[in-house]
């Protein structure tokens, strides 16, 4: 049998599930880096990942794109 309306669990999107778990690694790999250059890379990584998310909205518009 399948789920009834009120039991049904809740599902994210597919693609802001990916970004988050992306953002969640980077943020780990940001944590334990040791260098500076290493940081930076990753803090890039960081920007480009949070540029997918959908629900930004508060950037107050004006993104940059390539």
């Amino acid at each position: 049998m399948g789920y009834g309306r009120s039991n049904k669990p809740e599902k994210k999107s597919g693609r802001v599930g990916f970004v988050e778990g992306r953002l969640d690694e980077l943020r780990r790999r940001w944590e334990t880096a040791t260098g500076e250059r290493e940081k930076a890379e990753i803090s890039e990584q960081i920007r480009e990942w949070q540029s997918f998310r959908p629900e930004r909205s508060s950037s107050g518009g004006g993104g940059r794109k390539s």
